[in-house]
């Protein structure tokens, strides 16, 4: 008996503690996974690895670019394709720009890395908090969402989902006016309205209408609150994208995109609604497969649960049933918009809705699938257990509660682990690239590298451009050179036709690479039937080229003088170009063959 009593005491006591953490301020916390999560990329400085697709080869020298010309009224950006207008580059996240004027590209990535982490975490906390009330579920809604690796170059729009839904709610319920509003401006200034602002927008507006509806008739005290908020956003983006409206929607743009020859793909529409629903899709990752069970048996044992429940459970429930329809329509829309008809509408179409990407409202579904699982949980969290047995009370404990949840992340967990920024840069630290296999930062940009080419060839870099082959043209750039080839989602039609001469015999040779170019091209690359669209052919692969047909007298047009290679051209001399030597270090990525048209 006493032996009962003492296991009875001993689990009321982990029980009560619990309950007093639920209640405790664990958004502190989230300064623990900032330097957990900053920390190894701290010891490691350049040696840091980060994704390379879309973020160090592209995105983040649009930020680059910005800064260098920040103040200067410049219309134009000399250093790649022939000059891209400044409307074309447009970051995505404009408050970050004044960074890379102030600070070492690296070191503002960092910072801007850790803003977006921040928002991560205490705007999921916020919002999980404001919710349900429950510090617990909010703490670990937040780690979970904090260690997505969400890329740092799109600012808040996948992170800051949570902190705009958390102004939202206080808006509605008139609590941290202020608050509210600066945070819709940090919001507005870190994210860009082509990717996840629109989505915002539109839910926002939803959301509105449908409390518009639910109480047609009855005067509300701040009803209009929300409403400002909404304007208030809009109003931001317009501002920041002033220049995008006027030259893509007005149509009065002094160029013609090359954009206009994109040719959309379609896909297998429920092939596509269920890939999307269970993994989501490009630069939204969330993990949240395993979560899906765990929600729907949530949602059927809450139905029967909150038929007693009071007002504000039955409320919570039935936000976690428009939630999971939320996402379901998110993956139904993205399938529709790639869905043949649609596809070939759009096609049939010119100007910004041929390549608008409507579909992006999947980017909130890493906040969304994590609010969705936490909002579930909290209908079992805080419902209580009417039983009086010993088991039945053992059942209801928070301790139980609490294992209960680690078991559902815990297959997420492992599914997340490996493709962390945080495992990556403690897997590098211990290991180094030679057993991980990882692009660092400083092997990618090879600086040391670029500082031995722009040795040799002894010139000012503004007064010639070069071009590469089988090479990303990021480094090139990042270095200073200028570029007769580069990555970017909007420059001008003519200039693409003035490109695909120098590759034409090549992309003949080729049907999958010649439509890589034509129907998409934002990759102006000098793409060939050996090495095909590959651009991140590392001097490790040994390549040589045998017979390549580049128009060089096309590439001279273009006022290239130099070509950097990932390997030796076999007809170089036959081409007109004439081989000034093999460059690279130990610690570069790369190894580049020179040479001089």
């Amino acid at each position: 008996m006493e032996e009962k009593r003492l296991g009875e005491s001993a689990f009321a006591f982990v029980n009560r503690w619990i309950n007093k953490w639920d209640r405790a301020s664990l958004w502190l916390l989230g300064f623990f996974f900032l330097a957990g999560s900053l920390l190894p990329c701290l010891i490691l400085g350049e040696g840091s690895v980060f994704p390379v697709h879309d973020q160090l080869d592209e995105t983040l020298f649009v930020y680059v670019l910005n800064g260098k010309y920040m103040g200067t009224g410049t219309e134009i950006f000399p250093e790649l394709l022939d000059g891209v207008n400044v409307s074309g580059m447009q970051p995505s996240a404009v408050l970050f720009v004044p960074l890379y004027r102030m600070l070492p590209v690296f070191a503002a990535f960092l910072v801007q890395w850790a803003v977006v982490l921040a928002s991560a975490y205490f705007g999921m906390y916020a919002c999980v908090k404001e919710i349900c009330g429950s510090s617990i579920l909010a703490a670990v809604a937040a780690g979970w969402f904090c260690m997505l690796p969400s890329p740092p170059v799109y600012g808040l729009s996948v992170t800051g989902i949570p902190m705009l839904l958390c102004c939202v709610l206080w808006l509605f319920r008139k609590k941290h006016r202020i608050l509210s509003f600066a945070l819709i401006l940090l919001f507005g200034l870190t994210t860009h309205l082509v990717l996840t602002g629109y989505a915002a927008l539109a839910l926002w507006g939803l959301a509105l209408v449908w409390e518009e509806i639910r109480h047609r008739g009855r005067k509300r005290q701040g009803r209009w609150l929300p409403w400002i908020g909404m304007g208030w956003l809009t109003g931001i983006y317009i501002f920041v994208n002033r220049s995008l409206f006027w030259e893509l929607i007005l149509k009065n743009g002094s160029y013609v995109s090359h954009r206009e020859e994109l040719v959309n793909q379609a896909m297998p529409f429920w092939k596509t609604v269920g890939s999307v629903f269970l993994d989501s899709a490009q630069h939204a990752e969330s993990f949240h497969r395993y979560f899906i069970l765990p929600i729907l048996i949530l949602l059927a044992v809450g139905g029967f649960r909150c038929r007693r429940a009071e007002d504000a459970m039955r409320r919570r429930y039935r936000a976690a049933l428009g939630g999971m329809a939320a996402l379901v329509l998110i993956a139904v829309f993205y399938g529709i918009c790639k869905w043949q008809p649609v596809v070939d509408w759009k096609n049939s179409v010119s100007g910004f809705p041929r390549y608008f990407q409507a579909e992006r409202f999947y980017w909130l579904y890493p906040a969304g699938w994590c609010l969705e699982l936490i909002l579930c949980f909290s209908l079992w969290w805080d419902f209580p257990y009417g039983g009086k047995g010993e088991w039945q009370g053992r059942l209801n404990a928070s301790l139980v509660k609490l294992l209960v949840l680690a078991v559902i992340f815990l297959p997420a967990w492992k599914q997340l682990k490996e493709e962390t920024y945080l495992f990556l840069n403690i897997n590098q630290m211990n290991n180094g690239s030679e057993v991980t296999g990882y692009i660092s930062w400083e092997s990618y940009y090879a600086e040391d590298l670029m500082q031995e080419l722009e040795d040799a060839i002894g010139r000012d870099m503004a007064s010639y451009r070069v071009a590469n082959l089988g090479i990303s043209p990021a480094p090139a750039l990042m270095h200073g050179f200028y570029t007769v080839d580069g990555y970017s989602n909007n420059y001008p039609l003519e200039y693409k036709h003035r490109f695909r001469r120098v590759i034409a015999a090549e992309l003949g040779k080729n049907e999958a690479v010649r439509q890589y170019f034509d129907q998409w091209g934002s990759r102006c690359y000098l793409f060939n039937s050996a090495s095909g669209t590959s651009w991140m052919l590392g001097k490790r692969q040994q390549v040589i080229y045998e017979d390549l047909e580049f128009d060089m007298d096309a590439l001279r047009d273009l006022g290239c003088e130099y070509v950097f290679s990932c390997g030796l051209i076999r007809n170089a001399e036959e081409l007109g170009a004439e081989c000034l030597g093999y460059f690279e270090t130990d610690s570069s990525y790369w190894g580049i063959w020179l040479y001089q048209l």
